[in-house]
């Protein structure tokens, strides 16, 4: 609980989401570079497709765990902090994991030895680097009406859509002309450079109260999940990212396999793929939704069967064409879904729980990822390549069947529209 509400001028207010859009689109980077990098690694040092799910799996359940206590934390000390330190251990875990992948492919270390070293490094991000995403969206829903916040929300996610866009495109380039090593130092170094620009840039007017301190475990946290208020959209949610990730992680193999292609010729498709996705993200949450104007249950409607359709595009793809429509597709779907659940759980909770109800949805991108590799890389390599999409299907029909019927989700049905803040004479939101 804060001792009073934030005040900050339009002008303020603009800048401050401008920088945090920036941060996030770096994460988003260092994130999905590692989507078009891993796959032909992991082809160069010799290791199988199930082995590179270790190095996501160990992070996305410090993801899980921790999210929400980084969201809790941040309402009792403050967003701006929470955004500092999981900036700057991102930093430090994308040089870690760089340190691993040179190991392994100059052989100074066995292959499974690197996949070890990588995987320990993507832990320290997904244990401490994981307060950024929520401390960031706090920070907006601090500072948003309720008749905008779902838009200013979806205009945050943007921002990981957007580096998902960059990052594939910049690892096919800079990796086939400098090295995927050297291209993970530089993206490190320039979200370190993130963290100095927000501690020093990013204005919190008003600290936070030391009163009603709640217990942070992440137990205690976790049972904020569910809460009647929030229990369906973080449901929604847990299924919306098995989705995501699953996809994510089969796609480059898949691209590979399915089109017989070299890892070389499957880096650079891979990352075309890879774009094209995030473009519709990016599309859906800065374009389709301001235009759209409707509630979070319709938006969660919509990304259901949007990711439903890219699936089934997905199984029955016979060429690369097809394979990036039922990707695009996914896309554009996921780009709803997530806007929809976030916005959803965001107003359904009071300003004093803003930290929290953020920290559990973030948490759901660890579920994804923690499971992913069994539901996307262990069914590919097991069972075949198109049964981690064929799972998918009832996934996200189970995701649709929530936002339609479920009670707490119909109550969702105020539509998204922008809201000019009120100002009183000096300017002041």
């Amino acid at each position: 609980m804060r001792d009073e509400p934030q005040t900050s001028t339009r002008k303020d207010r603009r800048a401050a989401f401008g920088l945090l859009f920036v941060c996030l689109m770096m994460v988003g980077v260092g994130n999905s570079m590692l989507f078009a990098i891993l796959p032909p690694l992991a082809r160069d040092i010799g290791v199988a497709e199930i082995y590179v799910g270790a190095i996501y799996t160990l992070s996305a359940l410090m993801y899980l765990t921790m999210s929400p206590v980084w969201g809790g934390l941040s309402d009792q000390y403050g967003r701006r902090p929470l955004v500092v330190f999981g900036l700057a251990t991102y930093s430090a875990s994308t040089l870690i994991l760089a340190a691993g992948a040179w190991a392994g492919q100059s052989g100074l270390l066995a292959p499974l030895a690197a996949v070890l070293a990588m995987a320990l490094a993507r832990t320290l991000f997904g244990a401490l680097g994981s307060a950024t995403g929520p401390a960031a969206q706090a920070y907006v829903a601090d500072r948003t009406a309720p008749g905008e916040r779902t838009q200013a929300l979806a205009g945050m996610t943007a921002a990981f859509a957007l580096g998902g866009m960059i990052g594939p495109a910049l690892a096919a380039g800079f990796s086939d002309r400098i090295g995927m090593v050297p291209f993970m130092v530089m993206v490190a170094l320039l979200v370190g450079a993130c963290a100095i620009a927000v501690r020093l840039t990013l204005p919190e007017n008003t600290p936070p109260s030391a009163r009603e301190r709640r217990p942070l475990s992440p137990l205690a946290q976790f049972a904020f999940a569910g809460d009647r208020r929030v229990r369906a959209f973080v449901m929604y949610g847990c299924a919306s990212w098995l989705v995501q990730a699953a996809s994510l992680q089969a796609i480059g193999f898949f691209i590979m396999d399915r089109l017989a292609l070299d890892t070389s010729a499957g880096l650079q498709l891979a990352g075309v793929a890879l774009t094209a996705g995030a473009a519709a993200l990016i599309f859906v949450q800065l374009v389709a939704i301001p235009a759209l104007k409707v509630s979070p249950r319709m938006l969660m409607i919509i990304g259901a069967a949007l990711t439903l359709a890219g699936q089934v595009e997905l199984i029955f793809s016979g060429g690369y064409a097809s394979i990036v429509l039922g990707f695009l597709l996914n896309s554009l779907g996921f780009g709803f879904a997530r806007s929809g659940f976030t916005g959803g759980a965001s107003l359904a909770v009071s300003p004093e729980e803003q930290g929290r109800a953020a920290g559990v949805t973030a948490a759901t991108a660890g579920l994804g990822f923690l499971i992913a590799p069994l539901t996307g890389l262990w069914l590919y390599q097991a069972v075949g390549p198109t049964a981690p999409f064929m799972l998918n299907v009832a996934l996200s029909v189970l995701a649709g069947a929530i936002a339609l019927l479920h009670p707490r989700v119909r109550l969702a049905i105020k539509p998204v529209e922008p809201a000019e803040p009120r100002e009183d004479e000096g300017g002041v939101v």
